[in-house]
């Protein structure tokens, strides 16, 4: 890509082997960012209005931590989602200037997907969304991500009977390990279809960590 000032917001993360990386949207390497850890810790306390934890995914076969129980709801969706090929959760920090302001932020994941672009996504309530605040640092993530190639979505939430149906099929979907997985996982994508049978895409919104620290501004 040609070097702009948005290719040149700097990027930070955790490689699966442990090393910080710092590099810039123009250089990152996507194949070692796709696989890399939390950027952050993620904290849990008594009191929090959020619950955060680990959800054991299919797709990576390994625990992925999450921060909300919506959070969470995204996870069940791209774990289920034959495109996506590997989940990273926290997976980078980005640092640049946007206007007169310099901004950081962690996105939520980025999902690899097969013979597609990454997809980075933010999750948030609708109601925080909304935000200003919130809303201008969408912005600018949006903003990079396409000078970088990638997709980017804002995801508040998906129809509930959909969740319940997932949330479902992901528990029996952990004892089917039995058959190839190629075998169970189109099994259990053929019945995720007739629940989406209606026309509800698991993808569609319903509306439009370990070692830095920081909160997004």
């Amino acid at each position: 890509m040609a070097p702009t000032s948005l290719t040149r917001t700097a990027v930070r993360y955790v490689s699966e082997d442990g090393v910080l990386v710092e590099t810039d949207l123009e250089d990152v390497c996507v194949d070692r960012l796709a696989r890399a850890l939390p950027v952050r810790k993620i904290r849990s306390h008594r009191g929090q209005l959020n619950r955060p934890g680990l959800f054991w995914s299919a797709t990576t076969r390994d625990h992925i931590p999450y921060e909300s129980l919506l959070e969470l709801d995204r996870l069940l969706l791209a774990d289920f989602d034959p495109d996506v090929s590997w989940i990273a959760a926290q997976p980078m920090q980005l640092e640049g200037k946007d206007g007169r302001r310099v901004r950081k932020h962690v996105p939520d994941l980025l999902l690899t997907r097969h013979a597609k672009c990454p997809l980075v996504v933010d999750v948030k309530p609708p109601q925080f969304a909304s935000r200003p605040d919130v809303a201008e640092v969408f912005a600018w993530t949006a903003r990079l991500c396409a000078a970088a190639g990638w997709q980017y979505e804002v995801w508040t939430g998906a129809a509930p009977d959909l969740m319940a149906n997932v949330r479902t099929l992901s528990v029996v979907r952990r004892f089917v390990d039995a058959p190839p997985r190629g075998v169970a996982d189109h099994a259990l994508w053929s019945a995720m279809s007739e629940l989406w049978i209606s026309g509800v895409s698991p993808n569609r919104p319903l509306t439009r960590s370990w070692v830095l620290e920081g909160a997004d501004r």
